[in-house]
């Protein structure tokens, strides 16, 4: 119940904090962007801007507090009392000012505003997220079921969730790289790991919190697409678009069937692996798996969806000034220039309070995913340039810098980012036209739909979607970590908010009383959801029961590791993640600091694994105990693990005998091939 609790708090904190500072947050759903009424329920914003903002406001506390407790034995537990009493006072108070002091009615007219067609698809949206994030993370028969969509990667989160949960992991560092500075963005599982400290079933911890974060992007999207266009029906196609895909990775794969045997291979179960002829396309970069996998990205989404949302209106200013003023004075690249960059109407300060919110929270959301953080200052940036107050974007701008910088020298120990040019992302080759050839492959036939889209709208939207794109211009130019394929969280932020245009082409075509053109609008909107819809196909089957992996919810190993070792034990193991079988997996999901995991985590995340390669070798290599006392000490381990994965690996020669005769074996399970020992490097033979 503690969890559930802290989530409700969140929510009860979040709602104080919106409905005190923003007095006519229900006017935000009544109009679009151009000024036309559109009617929709304050709800679709009100419930993820509530959720959002009260989690930065109790997690980032919760956060500093457990650090500062860290040396009491408890500090989750001293830390969750001070946060969730001062949020249940302070929520109860506002609540009391809001409702009865001001005799406000926050939630009139909100739930009859909804449609029956929106009751429908937030029914369908929500059956769809239950459904992908319980089949990649559930339980089964009391054994913690894990889909074979995202094992692998789960390996990073689990593990960081139970070193908030069990392993008191303050100061933060990174499970996979024992002993440094934690460079992954982390604060999503820290959130989790607490509600699973506060009670809940580890599965539960993550799920309730991703489901949340998913279905209110949803809804974000939706207020954004609707606030743009002026439609709801613009807004649904949107959302269509958004979970499926457009590639053409399903029609390129058809070519290579059989004839005659198409159908009966498409209808296949057996047929689980991800579709797709670029690279890292069999990883499921592109579709619903991504949100399965990495958890933490629906809940930055929604923050870049608001604060886009909160910005957007001062482009629009913009654009009825330079219309008035060019009016008046003449057209022309002269008059042009004056109105836009030396008009101070362009500069002004206005509202500094939506500048700093927007900020604060943009800035907060640094470590819940850095990526999506820099997409919006992406998109940020290139509507600054064409909006009327300016300086407000840079106070905005201002805010979040000094929040993420101080956040990357809290918990980074070097630079975060080596940005370099490189040209073409996961094409090959990496030239304009292996580019070229990479863009119709992953993205279909998207891109024709958004260029006759472009064309045919007015000059302000050319501009929108232009800064929209400008993520992907990113993604292919330039490089932030040594993977250069981290680099797809940009290219799927501007085909989010660019499917909002590609939806408004379609509604045109459905709109126009020529069957033919709507007979066109069908066959595009097909052609644009095919290969998605078949990858959540795929999906599903890749992550039934049959094929998903199963692991001891709690066992010896990971109550030894919870009763013996502290957060600052590291532990020297073979190259460690989850995996179908073997005592690895315990170590992996107690949370306990891995000195040398497996090493794409961390190599992906920007550390330097070649010396801890070398180190790892030499240890397990050592021919005497006096060298491997000399090299134990240099690592910096407490305890050397030995099992079945150091004695198959082509890695080195494990030299057990040696071991067997320098450390005293503290835990052991297993025999033979299989057996799983723990040597504890304090307690020496010799």
């Amino acid at each position: 119940m503690g969890g559930i609790a802290y989530l409700l708090l969140c929510f009860l904190t979040g709602f104080s904090i919106i409905e005190l500072l923003f007095k006519d947050f229900d006017s935000f759903t009544e109009y679009s962007f151009g000024g036309k009424h559109i009617h929709l329920s304050s709800l679709f914003l009100r419930l993820p801007v509530y959720f959002v903002t009260g989690v930065l406001v109790m997690t980032w506390p919760l956060y500093i507090l457990a650090c500062i407790f860290r040396n009491t034995g408890n500090p989750l537990g001293i830390a969750n009392a001070i946060v969730m009493i001062t949020a249940a006072v302070f929520s109860g108070f506002s609540i009391f000012r809001i409702y009865f002091r001001n005799k406000k009615k926050i939630f009139k007219d909100a739930f009859q505003k909804i449609s029956i067609v929106e009751m429908v698809i937030v029914t369908l949206i929500t059956l769809l997220v239950f459904y992908i994030m319980f089949e990649s993370l559930g339980m089964v028969d009391g054994k913690l079921k894990i889909g074979l969509s995202v094992f692998s990667d789960f390996s990073t989160h689990l593990s960081m969730m139970r070193s908030f949960s069990h392993m008191g992991n303050f100061p933060t560092y990174y499970t996979f790289f024992g002993g440094e500075d934690v460079k992954y963005h982390f604060m999503f599982q820290f959130l989790c790991g607490n509600l699973e400290f506060l009670g809940l079933r580890l599965d539960l911890a993550l799920n309730i919190p991703s489901i949340l974060s998913m279905i209110f992007s949803y809804f974000m999207l939706y207020v954004l697409a609707v606030k743009l266009c002026g439609k709801r029906s613009i807004g649904i196609i949107t959302l269509l678009l958004y979970t499926f895909r457009s590639s053409s990775a399903l029609l390129d794969y058809i070519v290579t069937l059989p004839k005659g045997q198409i159908y009966e291979i498409l209808s296949n179960k057996e047929i689980c692996e991800f579709i797709g002829s670029t690279n890292h396309e069999d990883w499921g970069l592109w579709n619903l798996n991504v949100y399965c996998n990495q958890r933490h990205l629906s809940f930055s989404l929604i923050i870049m969806l608001f604060v886009i949302m909160l910005m957007l209106p001062r482009f629009y200013e913009a654009g009825q000034r330079i219309s008035a003023y060019l009016k008046e004075n003449g057209s022309g690249v002269k008059n042009f220039f004056k109105s836009v960059f030396l008009d101070k109407e362009g500069w002004l300060v206005k509202d500094y309070k939506i500048c700093i919110f927007a900020g604060l929270i943009l800035g907060l959301s640094g470590f819940f995913n850095g990526a999506v953080l820099i997409g919006t200052v992406i998109v940020l940036f290139f509507l600054a340039a064409g909006s009327d107050r300016r300086l407000e974007y840079v106070i905005l701008a201002g805010i979040a810098g000094i929040l993420s910088l101080i956040q990357s020298k809290c918990f980074i120990s070097t630079s975060l980012f080596s940005p370099q040019y490189f040209y073409g992302f996961l094409s090959e080759p990496n030239n304009f036209f292996g580019a070229l050839d990479f863009v119709k492959k992953m993205m279909g036939i998207l891109p024709l739909v958004l260029l006759i889209q472009f064309v045919r709208v007015k000059s302000l939207h050319k501009y929108i979607m232009f800064s929209f794109s400008m993520p992907i211009i990113f993604a292919f130019t330039v490089s932030l970590t040594p993977d250069i394929a981290v680099n797809h969280k940009y290219v799927m932020i501007s085909i989010m908010l660019l499917d909002i245009y590609a939806a408004s082409l379609l509604i045109s075509l459905f709109e126009r009383k020529d069957i033919w053109y709507r007979l066109l609008g069908v066959l595009t909107a097909l052609s644009l959801i095919a290969t998605g819809f078949f990858e959540f196909i795929i999906l599903s089957r890749k992550n039934v029961d049959e094929r998903a992996i199963l692991y001891t919810y709690e066992d010896e190993i990971m109550n030894w590791i919870w009763d013996n070792a502290t957060n600052e034990d590291i532990f020297l193991t073979a190259n460690y993640y989850l995996t179908f079988s073997g005592y690895g997996n315990s170590v992996v999901l107690s949370g306990a600091q891995l000195y040398n995991g497996w090493e794409y985590f961390s190599w992906s995340a920007g550390y330097d694994v070649g010396v801890r390669d070398d180190l790892e070798i030499r240890i397990y290599e050592a021919e005497s105990p006096e060298e491997i006392y000399e090299l134990v000490e240099e690592a910096g381990i407490r305890y050397l693990v030995v099992d079945r994965f150091n004695r198959d690996t082509d890695m080195y020669f494990l030299n057990e005998e040696v071991i067997d005769d320098s450390f005293e074996c503290v835990y052991r399970t297993g025999s033979d091939e299989d057996m799983f020992s723990i040597y504890d490097v304090q307690k020496r033979l010799r």
